[in-house]
């Protein structure tokens, strides 16, 4: 048996597993805390030797090496092999513990120097992070062996080194037993993807630290010499100690003096229990959880993402109000815990442990059918691979204040493995909670502290917060991100905050997951793989390059630390911060009139945390307006602005008269066409086809009366309910692919009624429809449509009118919400005004070309080349250079090719987004499902 699948053989010669630190050679050096600056620390990263095998039986030990990579990196970033991206599949047949017999490897090369000083020492190198079996040797001698990728391998090498140069080389396996246990929904990427240094020790080193800290002290108990020190440096009274909490993440400093070694580690004075109400408590307050999933993910850099890469990342989060993150579904590196103390994160510390891949061992989705010894959460002899895991996280991590819970893995079922984990985990360290989300799949024994789930939809998550089990209800994953979305985040949230037992959750996920390659985003199957997962991986709140998109912006908003609402004419500002008064603010208010600011002003509101406060704002309202007078609220600290609201104040409006004759104009018939002339304009209207073909030469072509939208990823579940998709003639409605029928063109006066319906191929019609265009002495057109929806069809799409304009009509002004697109369930991060924006602006580069760049709520649209579509009613508009057809057949960006015209569409509604890519359905209310339609809008020109 290869030593890589036996299971008796998970290492060798490893170090035990203890807390995260670097020694330094002084205190002052310690306090600084710059590992560079320590005698006893030697960074490895760099460019190192390197041989790639596509069969690690190939290797030719005594063949010089040729070829080199960065350390840390993927291999399959730089060319070995390619990646591949699945979800739930194994990319190898399921047949623990035994891996491909091809199984590929990196043999990883480079010299270190061993100092005089450090050879009468004791020296160590430490993986911070390997994929995913590791050897190490040392001038020609194997030193050991480990597995678990995302956790530490540490390995003595004292007594295979000499003082001067000496011989290192790592060889590493893309597969081992380990793989089974570490099949998360990522790109399947190896290598030393995370730092290597060597450490040079004491001969009687200190080995562990253990510091515990609740909300009233700081206790070591090992060896050596301990000073507590205050963010200020000196030496503290811990009588009165300043707590930590996400929102105020203060820090002391323990120094650790052992032998010639200073140890420091950063501690956070913070207790977590749980209320009788099934409340989380930080120090005994009550928090809710708004959070994000984290994936290490790079798009050309695969796992690895520097600090700088990684703090950058932290503080994106923090702008977006967000105070807890999971850490899906792995350790971090543990200078991400790091930052998450110093910055104030609540950490969901995930084990690095995911075997979705049973679920699919047999064909079609069996799912947890855990009863079934088939799975290694059942079988004995895997128990010590699954506990390992879980003593390697928490010994390496246990000092950190941002952890509040550990966590068993992820999407594994569950079976006497993981309650072997969670009494370990209970054993050593009761001072924070134990959650799995899976252990729902078995009823939620008492081996977890949380009851945790995925994607429920607010009817089960409402019936989980009033269900008589008093522990705390977590969404582990809530919301999915994928593509154009989500637009279901405040409903989660107005329930959320309504139930104490319900502590938050974490949006699925942080970051798209992408490989850049000539600036295009590919995914699974651009590869050519065996199994994969399509473009499932781009699932991401924010892009690849960390840009936002409206979605980020819908979950800063949903998080956001203020609720605001106007109570027969009064302000009422509700404080969501859980340890933070909204005085260290300024609120910014706006009267905002017709798109002009006609009223402003800041003051400082003293509202203590968790409690509302009626506020008085000294503003002037005007007694009128045309479209729309609103109350404009920013709460902001320093350059950031952490919340807004916007409110309509329901001032009286009255609109500009509106042309209402028709002396001047002739209507005349030619063929298949009626010709409204007028002073100085001309129109056409096609009686055959039922629609406007031009309007006065500002459009180009035929007025389409349409349903269709590209879909969006979080369409991927009715998107063929709705259209002819790959070629399934028989599932959907075909809105794709449509017919519009006209029974009747009848010329009346100035008006010209149109009698039809809409039919997608080989279906019955599902839209009657009458419309009726009436024209005016000015140019003007107004146009109305009433139908009835067949009472079986599937709820729409979208329901409009899409005109085509010149190219050069690029530019165009609107009323409504903005200035990012907006859906009727994704808009409350915007506010209603005036806009100006342009067709290529309004692109949004989804990793799948999709739809994007609505605007909802709005009231008026004026295109820069004469055109302008109004209404007293609100309607919803689409300015593109693509087409939804475009967007529909493009799989990405680099196949989209601009047309040769401008769509717009003005529309009476359009679907919510919602998350259902991998979420539950798109709420009820925010689908088109209604059967009975009228709406219409006023045609003007310049």
């Amino acid at each position: 048996m290869r030593e890589y699948e036996n299971l008796s053989t998970l290492h060798t010669n490893r170090e035990p597993a203890r807390t995260h630190y670097i020694p330094y050679d002084s205190f002052e050096k310690a306090v600084a805390g710059n590992p560079a600056d320590s005698a006893y620390y030697q960074l490895l990263n760099g460019v190192w030797d390197f041989a790639y095998y596509a069969r690690d039986i190939d290797e030719n030990e005594s063949a010089p090496f040729t070829e080199s990579i960065p350390v840390p990196s993927c291999w399959q970033c730089y060319g070995y092999e390619d990646p591949n991206y699945t979800n739930v599949n194994y990319p190898y047949p399921v047949d623990p513990p035994f891996v491909p017999d091809d199984n590929p490897m990196g043999v990883y090369h480079r010299n270190i120097t061993i100092s005089e000083s450090w050879a009468q020492r004791r020296t160590y190198i430490v993986f911070e992070g390997v994929s995913s079996h590791l050897s190490v040797f040392v001038n020609g001698t194997k030193v050991g062996t480990s597995m678990g990728s995302h956790l530490p391998a540490e390995f003595e090498l004292t007594p295979y080194l000499h003082q001067g140069e000496n011989d290192l080389t790592v060889k590493v396996r893309k597969w081992c037993l380990g793989s089974y246990l570490e099949d998360q929904d990522f790109f399947r990427f190896n290598g030393i993807f995370r730092d290597v240094y060597l450490l040079s020790r004491d001969q009687d080193r200190l080995w562990d630290i253990e510091i515990n800290a609740d909300d009233k002290n700081i206790v070591y108990t090992g060896e050596g010499t301990c000073t507590i020190l205050n963010q200020n440096g000196t030496e503290d009274d811990l009588s009165s100690p300043i707590l930590w909490n996400a929102e105020k993440p203060y820090l002391y400093t323990a120094i650790i003096h052992h032998g010639s070694e200073f140890i420091a580690q950063k501690i956070g004075l913070r207790k977590i229990s749980v209320s009788p109400l099934g409340e989380l408590l930080i120090n005994g307050v009550a928090v809710k959880l708004k959070g994000v999933n984290h994936h290490d993910t790079h798009p050309e850099h695969g796992y690895y993402e520097t600090n700088d890469e990684l703090l950058q990342e932290l503080k994106l989060m923090k702008s977006l109000n967000m105070n807890c993150i999971r850490t899906s579904h792995y350790p971090p590196t543990p200078y991400f815990l790091e930052m998450c103390d110093q910055l104030g994160f609540y950490v969901v510390d995930e084990t690095d442990i995911e075997t979705h891949g049973f679920c699919t061992r047999f064909p079609g989705y069996v799912g947890y059918d855990t009863e079934n010894m088939d799975w290694i959460c059942r079988r004995p002899e895997w128990q010590n691979a699954y506990v390992e895991r879980a003593v390697r996280m928490v010994e390496r991590d246990k000092n950190h204040p941002c952890v509040i819970f550990w966590s068993l893995g992820n999407e594994s079922g569950y079976g006497e493995n993981f309650a072997a984990m969670s009494q370990w985990i209970h054993n050593r360290d009761n001072s924070r909670l134990v959650h799995y989300e899976s252990a729902n799949t078995v009823g939620n024994p008492d081996t977890v502290d949380v009851v945790s789930y995925m994607y429920p939809d607010l009817s089960r998550t409402d019936g989980f917060a009033q269900s008589d089990d008093m522990r705390p209800v977590f969404l582990c994953e809530y919301s999915h991100a994928m593509g154009n979305g989500p637009g279901d985040l405040m409903d989660y949230w107005r329930l959320i905050y309504s139930r104490p037992k319900l502590i938050g959750g974490c949006i699925w996920e942080w970051a798209d997951h992408t490989v850049l390659r000539n600036g295009v985003g590919l995914y699974g199957g651009d590869f050519n793989e065996m199994t994969h997962d399509g473009n499932f991986c781009c699932d991401g709140l924010v892009f690849h390059d960390r840009s936002f998109k409206a979605g980020t912006l819908e979950a800063k908003h949903a998080y956001q630390p203020m609720w605001s609402k106007m109570e027969n004419g009064q302000l009422k500002i509700q404080n969501c911060y859980d340890f933070t008064n909204l005085n260290e603010f300024t609120l910014f208010w706006e009267i905002e009139t017709d798109g002009k600011i006609t009223d402003s002003g800041s003051l400082i509101v003293d509202i203590p945390p968790h409690t509302a406060k009626t506020v008085a704002l000294d503003y002037q309202l005007p007694e009128q307006c045309a479209l729309g007078c609103f109350l404009n609220l920013r709460l902001v600290k320093g350059e950031t602005e952490f919340a807004s609201d916007q409110h309509d104040l329901e001032i009286r409006r009255v609109s500009s008269p509106l042309c209402d004759s028709s002396n001047t104009l002739t209507l005349t018939q030619e063929a298949e066409y009626i010709l409204i002339h007028g002073n100085g304009f001309t129109h056409k209207f096609n009686t055959h086809y039922g629609l406007l073909e031009d309007v006065n030469g500002l459009t180009c072509g035929m007025t389409q009366l349409s349903v269709w939208r590209a879909p969006t990823d979080n369409d991927r579940r009715i998107k063929s309910q709705w259209g002819y998709l790959n070629n399934d003639n028989q599932s959907g409605e075909n809105f794709n692919r449509l017919f519009n029928k006209v029974y009747d063109c009848k010329l009346e006066g100035n008006s010209i009624t149109v009698t039809g319906s809409l039919a997608g191929v080989s279906r019955l019609p599902f839209f009657r429809y009458t419309c009726v265009y009436r024209f005016f002495d000015d140019g003007s057109i107004d146009v109305n449509l009433s139908g009835t929806v067949r009472e079986n069809c599937i709820w729409l799409p979208r329901l409009g009118f899409e005109f085509k304009l010149p190219k050069s009509a690029q530019h165009f002004s609107y009323f409504g919400m903005g200035p990012g697109e907006t859906y009727c369930d994704m808009h409350h991060y915007a506010n209603t005004g005036m806009y100006q924006s342009s067709a290529e602006v309004e692109y949004v580069p989804y990793i799948v070309p999709q739809e994007h760049g609505n605007h909802y709520d709005t009231r008026l649209l004026k295109m820069d080349n004469g055109l302008t579509f109004a209404s007293d009613t609100p309607f919803e508009i689409n300015v593109s250079e693509y087409t939804s057809e475009m967007l529909t057949e493009a799989m990405h960006t680099n196949e989209l090719v601009k047309a040769d015209y401008i769509t717009v569409r003005i529309d009476y509604k359009v679907s919510g987004i919602g998350s259902a890519s991998c979420g539950p359905e798109l709420i009820e209310t925010y689908r088109f499902s209604e059967k009975e339609i009228q709406y219409g809008f006023r045609i003007s020109i310049d």
